[in-house]
């Protein structure tokens, strides 16, 4: 097996992946003889990339740091796919594609041209969140993958899936004919750091609220049935989407390095609604996001109907989300990643707010640093 890893050199890799595959490594979880083959744009050999993984990683030694090998490349080039299906020589390889999502769609086109895919059956391919930015491009990576890959060869990645807090919702017992809110808070008091750009296409509601916060909500409701429970989910309405939606952007963020000067993009977003989903009719729910808050919190609570609260906050999961996540797509484990229905499912209950969120309502208003916007 040969992991091929696009956006070797980006934050992703720096921040989350090498430390994991270190730490595969250091138990001895990874294959013996599993070689990395980084792609980036940088002019680099394989020297200059070890070079850089021990400036991520000063402990990494050498048995480590020799799985590493350098290809020079860029994911919007059709030649950079040729060039890597002349290097894999037909051995099986995992893809792991740490890009941003708009060329998610492209660099799956160039896969299959390149005969990467289900042209071989040796080939899988891992995506991160968000899987597209709309529903319909959405629709679009979804055809792409379909043509290239069967189910079993892709993994989309969203790594709350992993966690040991969202998963362990699925054991909780709930009496729904009890709870009156489900309340899902997911507060961040740090900002956007280096993600200026990226960020500024996403906003919060793409970048946590269409997928982490609902795949907590679908752990709680329906963990075998994740793909059903968010199909139920009822969109608002534009006018629901007016009166029980919020967003809002904190101060000086336009003023970030990349962002543009007159963005409109929301840093904190608030969703009420009422669930509509069997046995849950009635239900109040509340989703929560954002950034530059005044705290951290990424939680879940239910409101029972006598008033009474049962609190369900993140904790340290016992082995790292990213560990797991690696060594299930290494095994072929498909249990710790999305589905597209699930995708689509997502964006067909976050598309019409964010397009009447484009059309001016509600309002974005702006709210201090460090501050949590009030009601």
């Amino acid at each position: 097996m040969i992991l091929v890893a696009f956006g070797i050199t980006g934050d992703l890799m720096r921040l989350k992946i090498l430390p994991a595959l270190y730490g595969l490594h250091e138990r001895g979880e990874l294959p013996g003889g599993m070689r990395i083959l980084g792609v980036s744009r940088r002019g680099w050999g394989d020297a200059e990339l070890r070079a850089h993984i021990h400036e991520v990683l000063p402990r990494a030694g050498e048995a480590f740091l020799t799985r590493f090998h350098f290809m020079q490349g860029d994911a919007g080039d059709p030649a950079t796919f040729v060039a890597l299906a002349q290097a894999l020589e037909g051995d099986e390889a995992l893809v792991y594609l740490a890009l941003a999502p708009t060329l998610y769609t492209k660099a799956i086109a160039h896969m299959r041209s390149a005969g990467l895919g289900t042209r071989t059956h040796t080939t899988r391919v891992m995506l991160e969140k968000p899987f597209g930015t709309s529903g319909t491009l959405a629709g679009e990576l979804a055809q792409e993958l379909n043509d290239t890959f069967v189910e079993k060869e892709i993994f989309l990645i969203d790594h709350y899936l992993a966690k040991d807090w969202v998963r362990e919702l699925g054991d909780v017992s709930v009496a729904c004919g009890e709870i009156a809110q489900v309340y899902i808070h997911f507060l961040e008091a740090i900002g956007v750091e280096e993600r200026g750009p990226l960020y500024d296409q996403l906003g919060a509601l793409r970048d946590v609220g269409q997928n982490h916060v609902l795949q907590i909500l679908t752990h709680l409701m329906a963990p075998h049935a994740r793909a059903e429970a968010l199909e139920a989910l009822m969109p608002l309405m534009p006018e629901q989407v007016a009166s029980q939606t919020g967003r809002a952007q904190h101060e000086g963020y336009r003023d970030i390095k990349g962002i543009a000067p007159d963005s409109q993009t929301e840093t904190y977003f608030k969703i009420v609604t009422t669930l509509t989903n069997p046995g849950w009719e009635g239900v109040e729910l509340i989703l929560e996001g954002g950034k530059s808050l005044s705290e951290t919190r990424k939680a879940l609570t239910l409101t029972r109907k006598d008033g009474s609260t049962a609190l369900f906050t993140e904790h340290p999961s016992k082995v790292d989300e990213f560990e797991q996540i690696i060594l299930a797509a290494l095994a072929g484990d498909r249990s710790l990643s999305c589905s597209m229905r699930e995708v689509m499912a997502q964006w067909r209950f976050v598309d019409p707010i964010l397009t009447t969120w484009a059309a001016g309502l509600p309002v974005l208003t702006t709210y201090p640093l460090g501050t949590t916007p009030e009601d």
